[in-house]
């Protein structure tokens, strides 16, 4: 296989916490369905560190083990329908994603993923929302092949159709399942958040750096990469 131009020479980027705010917009529907429920509601920091492994899992912990079966299929079912109808409206685009994504789709000629625990179809609702589905070749959720990060299922499919190797390619994610999904598969990791205590818990887990948010991603992919250069906005239409 001939070497790739630049490396990396995909990127696969996870995108609640990472390209989307999406934790108040989260809190706000899980609260309206718990509070339906008769159910405690949970507080924003609590929301951002249980969210990443599924909508399934979000609610199962936040009604709690006690809660039966069927208590937790309703708050599901009500959590579903609130976020459904909210979640466009409230949540915004993180600071440099824009940028971050149009490099990466210039640089890579096209290379670029979104790899979430999010259903498919919704994440691809809001790229298109927030006009970032042009700089994004390919969209995953758990639906699209039947597994979810960390499963190296997730991930395998998108590196093979974009005819990159696991090591040429760059996951760019917030919580420990990105890490682990990269991991899983070969690949190298960059963790993002501006939290002191985040970042340590994701390089603990294996990521190759963390940085405080994708306003830093271009300076450190010419830095870090092979091929690379940053010289201004992201916002050049030339191919390398």
């Amino acid at each position: 296989m001939t070497a790739p131009a630049v490396v990396p020479a995909a990127l696969l980027f996870d995108l609640d916490g990472t390209l989307a705010d999406s934790f108040e917009g989260i809190q706000y529907a899980l609260n309206a369905a718990l509070r339906d429920e008769g159910f405690p509601e949970r507080d924003l920091e609590w929301v951002k560190t249980h969210v990443g492994r599924g909508a399934p899992a979000l609610v199962l912990d936040a009604v709690g083990a006690g809660a039966g079966e069927v208590n937790a299929r309703r708050v599901g079912v009500r959590f579903a329908d609130r976020y459904h109808a909210s979640y466009l409206e409230r949540t915004p685009v993180l600071p440099g994603a824009r940028e971050a994504l149009e490099l990466a789709w210039v640089r890579t000629c096209g290379k670029v993923a979104v790899i979430s625990n999010k259903y498919e179809r919704f994440s691809r609702e809001w790229l298109r929302h927030v006009g970032l589905a042009e700089f994004v070749a390919r969209v995953v959720g758990p639906d699209t092949f039947g597994v979810r990060k960390p499963d190296p299922g997730a991930v395998l499919p998108v590196l093979d159709g974009f005819g990159v190797a696991p090591a040429d390619a760059l996951f760019v994610g917030d919580m420990e399942v990105d890490v682990a999904a990269a991991l899983g598969v070969g690949a190298p990791v960059v963790g993002v958040s501006p939290a002191e205590g985040d970042r340590e818990r994701l390089l603990a887990a294996g990521a190759t750096a963390v940085i405080a948010g994708l306003g830093e991603l271009p300076a450190w992919l010419a830095e870090n990469g092979r091929g690379w250069r940053y010289d201004g906005p992201a916002a050049r239409k030339g191919r390398p």
